[in-house]
């Protein structure tokens, strides 16, 4: 042929340009073209733009991502080159079209990658993002519209207002993007700069103040980094999938392992995890985001557990979840914990407890009015009644709240809060109760308390003493007490007021060994001085009842070499309810090494008095203190005279305790008794002062003085 087409032979042009860039060789054709500057930039585009966007296209189902704007670019800047090339009559407002076309996308396939991978629908930087994308698209079609319908205005100063209005615009995403992924800013920043670049190059090219290499140059700057900029994302998510390709064996989770591994298994609700995963992708999209957590608890379903078994009330606790989860599926002001269901605003937590996170910037009433009709919602929302085959339960909720500006400085510790503000709801029998900062401070109070005492108990810091047991008729000492103080904040505790906070420590068996060490070392010194008088341990804690507790009595006993009928464990009727069966294994244990056993605090109850009828007990103690107060006919006075005569009656030895008044004294004489102990017999003494206060009592009262008599047991 002797003529070509200028179309074909521009095609066969860039086709050999594109050749020669990926390295093939046509050279008869290619030595006689003869290429320009802006022949060669387009087919760099070309050549460099079809493979990737072909890989954009084909992975698009693996990995989203918004492919059609990159085409769209990729036109633009061909049609740009194009103009700059062959037109000569419309070059102007061509150029500037697909230059607008070009920006407008650039704004837009930016807003897209972040809508797609960095927020959701309930963030509050959705509507400020689409709203940008749409002044983007005004503008953009109005600058095209002006240059081709309205010639007779200028065009190129349009052109700067437009290249303010996207510099300013993308100002703005730049602003928001540094809340939701500042690690992304830097590019963009430099994007920003390079489209102010072509802006101004572009204005200032029409006005002939800069040659056409430069705009060139400038504008493939600008192509070039909304490439690298745009495909970013992408290419980390290929690499990312790469990675995991390798790592999991070519396997991918199913829809449905997913979803298992993000559930409870047995409501089908998202998991705790889930929820922390949800809680902070939203507070990472904007900081001064503030939520109130709400914590729900059906105080009785643990009754469901000991009737059903937990197989069988998993099936009411998932109807319970459904009633639950359909009564706030409408709150738009509620945190949806799922990506994929809308309808999640309910999450599973640890035990029996359910979450929901009222989000406080989307209420228009006052939040605490909100969380009243939330829980008076959620508990009518429940059935009256809730079957399993023959099995009904009425479920009654209680509800705790904390708030995440308020009452925690992570995640975890503001659901813990709320859980606990739970337990003070249930405590206190109300609907909801708001978690109290001084439970916290109380805890940490509780914590100190805790190791103070572990360390006292350690180290030998408590206070022993003896509480001597008299005669009333001939002061002669009838047998002693152990009491255990410690001294916390200045004050002296008694072992009742101590004991709460040994347990919490896990220190009660220790402290339960010490008071044993204490007693055999006191009966040891009184063995000394000739005194063969018992010494009662008092056991007031179920946690004390420890199955060694007797071994270490038989080490004791082999130790000291002294008779365990010297020794009397005193039980609270309360433990011996509480914990009866480890009660009675433990006194089977105690008489077969010939230990005594003593129940104090006795007020005739059914347990102990079932002991006492199988001669299990050998003594009662009777609590007198309420006889220093009590007139005459009154009704302590007349229970302590039947607990009394209940004794006598059933021949069982007595101590009254707790007498610290000559009225609680000459009242618990009249009725009977015999033995007691209290101040006003005899003050506590210290182990350390036995000696003394032997020599000082028998010096004043040389009747008593029973030295050198064994103890008739």
């Amino acid at each position: 042929m002797e003529f070509l087409n200028p179309r074909s032979w521009c095609f066969s042009k860039y086709f050999s340009l594109i050749t020669i860039f990926f390295g093939f060789s046509f050279s008869a054709q290619a030595s006689e073209s003869i290429f320009s500057f802006v022949d060669f930039n387009i087919a760099f585009v070309l050549g460099l733009s079809l493979p990737i966007l072909l890989l954009s296209v084909l992975i698009r189902r693996i990995i989203p991502n918004p492919w059609w704007y990159f085409a769209g670019l990729t036109l633009s800047a061909l049609g740009f080159l194009y103009s700059l090339l062959y037109l000569s009559q419309y070059q102007a407002p061509a150029l500037l079209s697909s230059s607008t076309i070009m920006l407008t996308l650039v704004g837009l396939w930016a807003f897209a990658t972040t809508k797609m991978h960095l927020l959701d629908k309930e963030s509050e930087f959705f509507n400020s993002i689409n709203l940008g994308q749409k002044i983007l698209v005004v503008v953009g079609l109005a600058n095209i519209a002006m240059l081709w319908l309205l010639p007779q205005i200028d065009a190129y100063l349009i052109w700067l207002v437009f290249g303010g209005a996207l510099l300013f615009i993308y100002a703005a995403y730049i602003a928001i993007l540094a809340k939701l992924a500042p690690e992304q800013v830097v590019r963009s920043v430099c994007l920003w700069l390079v489209l102010g670049v072509f802006v101004g190059v572009m204005f200032f090219y029409l006005h002939a103040r800069v040659e056409q290499d430069w705009l060139i140059i400038s504008f493939i700057a600008c192509y070039m980094m909304t490439l690298v900029n745009g495909n970013w994302g992408l290419t980390q998510q290929v690499y990312q999938l790469i990675n995991d390709k390798n790592v999991d064996g070519n396997e991918q989770l199913t829809p449905e392992q997913l979803f298992s591994f993000t559930h409870d298994p047995a409501t089908n609700l998202p998991s705790y995890q889930q929820a922390i995963m949800r809680f902070e992708q939203l507070i990472k999209q904007n900081s001064n985001q503030s939520f109130a957590v709400v914590v729900i608890k059906p105080r009785n379903f643990e009754h469901v557990n000991r009737v059903l078994g937990h197989q069988n009330s998993d099936i009411l606790l998932l109807q319970l979840a459904y009633c639950l989860k359909r009564a706030v599926s409408q709150h738009d002001y509620l945190m949806n914990f799922d990506f994929s269901d809308v309808t999640a605003k309910l999450a599973r937590l640890p035990s029996l407890h359910f979450m929901l996170a009222i989000d406080l910037n989307r209420i228009d009433h006052d939040k605490e009015s909100v969380i009243s009709e939330l829980c008076r919602q959620l508990t009518i929302a429940v059935p009256p009644a809730m079957s399993f085959k023959s099995f009904s339960l009425k479920f009654e909720l209680c509800f705790g709240v904390a708030y995440t500006s308020e009452h925690g400085q992570s995640l975890h510790e503001v659901i813990a809060h709320a859980g606990d503000a739970v337990m003070e709801a249930e405590k206190n029998n109300l609907q909801w109760s708001l978690f109290n900062n001084q439970v916290s401070l109380y805890t940490e109070q509780q914590l100190l308390r805790m190791e103070r005492l572990k360390q006292d108990i350690q180290n030998d810091g408590l206070i022993w003493q003896l509480a001597p047991q008299i005669n009333i008729e001939n002061k002669q000492i009838s047998g002693f007490s152990l009491l255990a103080k410690w001294r916390d904040s200045g004050s002296l505790l008694e072992l009742d007021d101590f004991i709460e906070v040994a347990e919490q420590s896990g220190e009660v068996h220790s402290l339960s060994k010490k008071m044993l060490v204490q007693a055999f070392k006191a009966l040891f010194e009184l063995k000394k001085l000739n005194i063969y008088q018992p010494i009662g341990i008092r056991l007031s804690s179920q946690e004390l009842l420890e199955p060694d507790l007797a071994d270490f009595i038989e080490l004791q006993i082999a130790k000291y070499n002294i008779s365990a009928r010297y020794l009397i464990i005193q039980m609270s009727e309360n433990v011996m309810q509480v914990a009866c069966d480890r009660a009675k294994h433990m006194i089977d244990q105690l008489k077969s090494l010939e230990v005594r056993i003593c129940i104090s605090d006795f007020d005739g109850s059914y347990e102990s008095l079932r002991y006492i009828r199988k001669l299990s007990v050998d003594q009662l103690n009777i609590t007198c203190d309420v006889l220093s107060k009590a007139e005459s006919g009154s009704a302590e006075k007349a229970i302590i005279n039947s607990l009394i005569s209940l004794a006598r009656t059933m021949k069982m030895s007595f101590i009254g305790t707790n007498i610290h008044t000559k009225e609680a004294l000459n009242h618990y004489q009249l009725m009977g008794g015999l033995i007691g102990e209290g101040d006003v017999m005899a003050p506590n003494i210290n182990i350390s002062e036995i000696e003394d206060w032997v020599d000082n009592w028998f010096k004043s009262n040389p009747s008593a003085d029973t030295r050198n008599s064994l103890l008739d047991i």
